[in-house]
């Protein structure tokens, strides 16, 4: 989308407030090089600490606003349903015609 199409786009957005914890010491030190060693090495100092604020809000900014579309809902075709086949009744045990069994409370044999 260029920027010609749509609704135009903010140029700075919000600071990050993790931002301030290396731009507030580097103030702190650009005050202290300012009062002791010289004021345009302070000066220079604060310039790139403000340029690290306006960086991060022009990094912060909010994207283009895409317009909404809403889905048309599809709709299903309802499948026919199956009877369910009836449940199994429990067959009771019948030994195997030919096979020995053993006496009920024998001792298992290999």
């Amino acid at each position: 989308m260029s920027r010609r199409e749509g609704a135009p786009r903010r140029m700075f957005g919000p600071i990050d407030p993790y931002c301030l914890l290396a731009v507030l010491p580097m103030l702190l030190v650009a005050g202290m090089v300012a009062a002791l060693v010289s004021v345009p090495v302070g000066l220079v100092v604060a310039v790139f600490a403000g340029l690290i604020v306006v960086f991060d809000s022009w990094a912060n900014r909010p994207g283009p606003v895409a317009p909404v579309r809403h889905p048309r809902p599809q709709l299903r075709p309802v499948a026919a349903r199956r009877p369910r086949p009836p449940a199994a009744r429990p067959v009771p045990y019948r030994p195997r015609p030919g096979v020995r069994q053993p006496a009920p409370g024998a001792p298992y044999r290999r």
